[in-house]
């Protein structure tokens, strides 16, 4: 770990500023220090699409392993980001570290769980129960019973209209499973409850 960050370079970003553009040819993965940014990109109806949103701990380092590789995404920050960019040829001789890419696999491993999570998430068609798993989904990753994200960042990760998030996060607020904080806060107050509504029960 300490042979990669040997080569890390420290980088602020101000709100709205790009990590990097959806084509770009991949270069860097970025280790999140503080702050929160969102992989997007928007469908052939103009809808953004959230593919993820990345807070400090967690890294972005999409197709880093593939030759050639273009962004299939952007990165844009949703808050003031404080983050660590590594060059990828810095990042791949690291990993000839037996101890870094034993590290790497079980990070990759996570990746791959959250990525499985995410695509059941979508494929369940009722936006009641989608909402309930994508609350629980990010409150497990930051490991907190709050959930900040905006409505709309919220809708593009889950495939909905904000409308549609916005009347099914007062059902849910309704049921006393969880509580707005501000306009931007979600508390979840009754985890299995919660959990029942997004296993249908």
């Amino acid at each position: 770990q300490l042979a990669v960050m040997g080569h890390a370079v420290r980088a602020h970003y101000k709100k709205d500023d790009l990590l990097f553009e959806k084509g770009a040819p991949v270069q860097a993965i970025y280790l999140i220090r503080s702050g929160k940014v969102k992989l997007t990109a928007v469908d052939n109806d103009g809808r953004e699409q959230i593919a993820g949103i990345f807070s400090a701990g967690e890294t972005i380092w999409e197709g880093v392993f593939m030759d050639g590789s273009e962004y299939p995404y952007s990165a844009v920050c949703v808050t003031p980001v404080d983050c660590c960019r590594i060059d990828r040829r810095n990042f791949e001789q690291a990993v000839t570290d037996p101890q870094i890419a034993l590290r790497v696999i079980g990070l990759l491993s996570r990746k791959l769980h959250d990525a499985n999570e995410r695509n059941l998430l979508l494929s369940t068609s009722d936006p009641r129960r989608r909402l309930a798993g994508f609350l629980l989904y990010r409150s497990r990753l930051s490991a907190s019973d709050t959930v900040t994200l905006r409505l709309e960042d919220i809708a593009g990760s889950v495939s909905l209209r904000p409308e549609t998030v916005s009347r099914k996060l007062r059902e849910l607020e309704k049921d006393g499973l969880i509580a707005r904080i501000g306009q931007s806060g979600i508390r979840i107050l009754r985890r299995e409850t919660l959990r029942d509504a997004f296993d249908g029960n």
